[in-house]
């Protein structure tokens, strides 16, 4: 009887380290939003990145080929035309001051004042 309770509690145990890393995996490549203000953005690269700096906080913005973004340039021109005016920015990733790590956007659009109830 105890090698069935031994059994079972390493099924558990796998089972349990198989969905912690399922939700890191998913907390990593969901699209998340975001409402703040474009702060600083230019068309100049940082180590092969471009910057968008936000009132929120600071986002990179590169071409992901396994997410099919192919777009950082028009997305970076958007952030640009944008600046110190409220945006909502899609983004995904994380961010790791450590690591160097920023979250990548995903996309920007303006919102305008008074529009369902933000800013």
């Amino acid at each position: 009887m105890s090698g069935f309770f031994k059994g079972f509690s390493i099924k558990i145990t796998l089972l349990a380290v198989l969905a912690l890393m399922t939700l890191v995996v998913y907390s990593y490549f969901i699209t998340d939003e975001v409402v703040t203000r474009i702060t600083d953005a230019q068309m100049t690269k940082v180590d092969g990145r471009f910057m968008i700096a936000t009132e929120y906080r600071p986002f990179v913005n590169y071409d992901a080929r396994y997410r099919l973004k192919f777009d950082s340039g028009t997305v970076q021109n958007d952030a640009i035309k944008l600046r110190d005016k409220y945006v909502r920015i899609k983004k995904y990733g994380w961010r790791i001051p450590l690591f160097s790590m920023y979250e990548n956007v995903v996309s920007i659009e303006e919102i305008k004042p008074g529009k369902n109830g933000d800013q």
